[in-house]
């Protein structure tokens, strides 16, 4: 039998132990790492995409290993720190309005 929450009689699902939790994590932390292991060994042989220029500082900066990964996110980082950023301008609420901004 399943252990019964006490607020509303609801069972237990397989996210509510802490051990099905850290397997799903550690897991998520193997796949990263075969990622970069297999990424690392593919940089190494020869290059996954092709510059349409002969340009060789935009060439070489594509080569390095993890370099899509490492410039999509920052690039991710970059948005989430601009939203802030137009949500509230040196105090000054930019985007964000008051919960009540329509009843009033």
């Amino acid at each position: 039998m399943s252990k019964q929450k006490d607020n509303n009689n609801e069972p237990d699902r397989w996210l509510d132990d802490p051990l099905n939790v850290r397997k799903l994590i550690r897991g998520f932390y193997w796949l990263c790492a075969i990622v970069i292991l297999i990424d690392l060994i593919f940089s190494l042989g020869w290059h996954k995409h092709a510059a349409f220029t002969e340009d060789i500082s935009v060439h070489s900066l594509e080569t390095l290993p993890a370099f899509y990964g490492v410039y999509g996110f920052l690039a991710c980082v970059g948005l989430v720190y601009v939203s802030k950023l137009m949500r509230e301008i040196a105090g000054k609420k930019i985007l964000m309005r008051d919960e009540d901004y329509w009843d009033k």
